[in-house]
């Protein structure tokens, strides 16, 4: 069988998502799709507007790329073993980072079966052009949610006059210059928008653009001071890292690895869990990195 697709709906609260959820469901009716969802309060609204029809998880009180982040390991493989369906769409609740949610569904038990095709940002034309209003941290997570996706689907635009559409198509183009863009209504896409596997329709694969992801499996343990040579040796479009490792001064010891923001983080697993590292960031150099860690492993 071959792996199960997830796109990420990610965008500030208020944006469409859900509306935009609709619509895809309405157009895989012909194959089996399961939702994620997430809510901030206890009380999921938007799971009683979409009906009992679709098979649904819910991750409550919290948002999925903090409190929750863990918990999004489980819920795929709980979701994959019960439904075994061809599409998981993952709403986040609008105060989600669309790096952290890539991140959660790339746990290292999760790669065997699961393919991210993309993160679809939906913006709210109107409030996008009047972010100024809000604080400087909001208006951050607004901008992020756009600069790191796929592509950006820009709403409201019945509520919006030609001028201002210019103006925020412009300003989206200027934060995620490769993605691509949609101004529409009541989230109404070309089903275009759901062709893509993170690639611009197009261009040449080199060209990615968005966060990007590879999993690398060493098959021995590795030499340490190596290891934290080549972390140090690092570009800053490598966002994230995650995975488990052995090193030769402990073989018998599995080490559960993350590395965000240049800053690295080792503690000890209780598990013999398989040796996988996956690397997140920004227009990856691929062979590069496996090339450095070929030479991690074989040395």
């Amino acid at each position: 069988m071959g792996k199960i697709k997830l796109y990420i709906i990610s965008g500030f609260l208020g944006s469409g998502k859900t509306t935009l959820l609709k619509q895809m469901l309405t157009q895989w009716q012909d194959q089996k799709v399961a939702i994620l969802m997430n809510e901030l309060g206890q009380f999921n609204v938007d799971s009683t507007i979409l009906g009992d029809k679709t098979p649904m998880n819910e991750l409550l009180n919290g948002c999925i790329c903090c409190d929750l982040k863990s918990d999004v390991e489980v819920q795929l493989h709980d979701i994959r073993h019960r439904h075994q369906p061809d599409i998981i769409i993952i709403e986040a609740t609008g105060v989600a980072h669309p790096v952290e949610i890539y991140e959660a569904c790339l746990a290292p038990s999760l790669t065997s079966f699961i393919q991210i095709q993309s993160i679809l940002t939906l913006v709210d034309g109107p409030r996008f052009l009047d972010r100024a209003k809000y604080s400087v941290t909001t208006v951050h997570l607004m901008e992020e949610q756009v600069r790191y996706a796929h592509s950006v689907i820009i709403n409201k635009k019945d509520l919006m006059s030609a001028e201002d559409i210019r103006s925020v198509t412009e300003q989206v183009e200027s934060l995620n210059p490769a993605g691509e863009v949609f101004v529409t209504s009541y989230s109404e896409v070309p089903d275009t928008v759901f062709a893509g596997e993170g690639v611009r329709p197009g261009i040449h694969q080199h060209h990615h653009h968005g966060i990007q992801s590879m999993v690398y499996t060493f098959t021995a343990p590795i030499d340490s001071r190596r290891f934290v040579s080549w972390l140090r040796s690092l570009p800053e479009s490598v966002l994230r890292i995650k995975g488990y490792l052995k090193f030769r001064e402990n073989p018998g010891q599995v080490v559960l690895f993350q590395y965000s923001y240049g800053i690295p983080q080792y503690e000890p697993e209780e598990m013999n869990l398989p040796l996988k590292l996956v690397v997140i960031g920004e227009q990856l150099d691929k062979n590069k990195m496996l090339d450095q860690l070929d030479q991690l492993q074989f040395s």
